[in-house]
């Protein structure tokens, strides 16, 4: 059904230009439609704002990165696919992470601390021991997909306890919302826009690289990473602009470990990803782009443990963790090996 459309957007580079950026921004505004109908429906059924966050909005705003990764890993683009997550997580936790706190030192919570903090990198390192072998095949992502189970077990019971609490203190009540059935529904079809604005990217995106020779990593790495990184940045902004710094930096965590865990687990069901065919010969993602996620998520975990909270000199370090991660895709000459 899409194949006119794929034909015209890989017709011309001009095509495939104004094909990437409709495609990113449908994407960006049909994320956002989904984040906004998340409070109305939250309230409605009488569950608290950073719960949702973590359970309902991290989910959510992952929506395009699921859908690149997935489409990705169908065409047997495992690069783009592995490399879009890697990507897309370290854009999230440097990137998006440093440019709140520059904005307004953000205060992490012991609960998120202890728990999405680890967590993430225990994701990530996950990842990187099952893609060693230079392929992650379908027991691979069963595994991705079982560990995430138990994060987001503990997650609901202390959700569940939370809201009971609350229920009983007055805190929490149910809100009924005549526009409930609208929200639904408006959610609803914001979920196809993800989808199809996801395939429009990945055809325009790959489009352009064949043009300009980039290699499928850096098209997964920078281009679709940041692309697909734009809910996580207008939640996160919006939640520091509000000076809630919890949903700020319990978003950007939850949203990883889903993605890390949840996303990449069903991109190998889809189809086993093979990264590379020669073990003495890891590629740049196994070999370089995934310890540096785990090295980044680590200073990230001690900042946070040393004091609680990201002050902006510290932001400014995690800043230029980015800056060097997307040099090194195009001067080769900085890797540390």
């Amino acid at each position: 059904m899409l194949e006119p459309l794929e034909n015209l957007l890989t017709s011309h580079i001009i095509a495939s230009g104004i094909g990437l950026v409709l495609g990113i921004l449908l994407l960006w505004f049909s994320s956002n439609q989904v984040i906004k109908r998340i409070t109305p429906i939250a309230k409605y059924f009488g569950v608290k704002e950073l719960v949702v966050t973590i359970l309902g909005v991290s989910v959510l705003s992952s929506l395009p990165e699921l859908t690149i990764s997935a489409f990705a890993a169908a065409e047997g683009q495992a690069d783009i696919s592995l490399g879009n997550i890697i990507g897309s997580n370290f854009v999230t936790l440097t990137f998006v992470t440093a440019l709140c706190a520059l904005i307004s030192p953000i205060r992490v919570s012991t609960d998120i601390k202890e728990r999405e903090s680890s967590w993430m990198i225990l994701s990530t390192t996950c990842i990187f021991l099952l893609a060693i072998d230079g392929k992650l095949t379908r027991i691979d992502g069963i595994i991705l997909i079982v560990l995430y189970t138990p994060y987001i077990v503990a997650v609901i019971r202390d959700a569940i306890h939370d809201s009971t609490r609350g229920k009983k203190a007055g805190a929490i009540r149910p809100a009924r919302h005549s526009k409930i059935a609208l929200h639904f529904v408006i959610g609803a079809a914001s979920i196809l826009g993800i989808v199809f604005g996801a395939k429009i990217a990945l055809v325009s995106g790959e489009a352009i690289g064949r043009t300009f020779g980039l290699s499928t990593v850096v098209l997964g790495i920078l281009i679709f990473a940041f692309g697909t990184s734009l809910p996580e940045l207008a939640i996160a902004l919006a939640a520091t602009f509000r000076k809630k710094s919890d949903i700020t930096i319990g978003e950007i965590y939850s949203s990883n470990i889903f993605t890390a865990l949840f996303v990449l687990g069903c991109c190998a069901l889809i189809k086993p990803l093979i990264l590379f065919e020669n073990p003495q010969i890891p590629s740049v993602l196994v070999k370089y782009d995934i310890p540096f996620l785990i090295f980044a998520g680590v200073i990230i975990q001690i900042f946070v443990t040393t004091g609680s909270r990201l002050r902006r000199l510290e932001a400014l370090f995690i800043l230029m963790l980015y800056i060097y991660f997307v040099l090194v895709h195009f001067i080769p000459s900085l890797l540390p090996y």
